[in-house]
């Protein structure tokens, strides 16, 4: 993790996995973080991520996203569905969170700009 002027960047690695037991603590870590450098915005980067997460781990994974009071953006190559990731930014959303995909930095950091 890194301070950038505006958001915390959040590089992962390639070949990273997502997996429902580790999450809670990686964003209490992010959250942390982002506390400690005074952002609210945060930059997800991933050049291949695997994800293994079941709907009800996206479930969950949503709620949590939602109670960190982030602003979160991610740019990664996954093997997540559009509907998993439809459902995650929709669960976030629903309980006041803010989580969206997108598919270049540029993008992400324009919509981590507007808020």
């Amino acid at each position: 993790m890194s301070i950038e002027p505006d958001y915390v960047l959040v590089e992962r690695p390639e070949g990273f996995d997502v997996v429902a037991d580790e999450q809670p603590a990686m964003l209490m870590e992010i959250s942390a973080f982002c506390k400690a450098a005074a952002r609210q915005k945060v930059f997800i980067f991933g050049p291949k991520t695997n994800v293994n997460l079941s709907q009800f781990d996206i479930l969950d994974l949503g709620k949590e996203i939602a109670g960190l009071n982030l602003r979160i953006a991610v740019v990664e190559s996954h093997d997540a569905s559009s509907e998993d990731v439809n459902f995650l930014e929709t669960v976030a959303l629903n309980r006041g969170g803010s989580i969206r995909f997108f598919d270049s930095r540029e993008e992400a950091e324009g919509w981590l700009r507007t808020a």
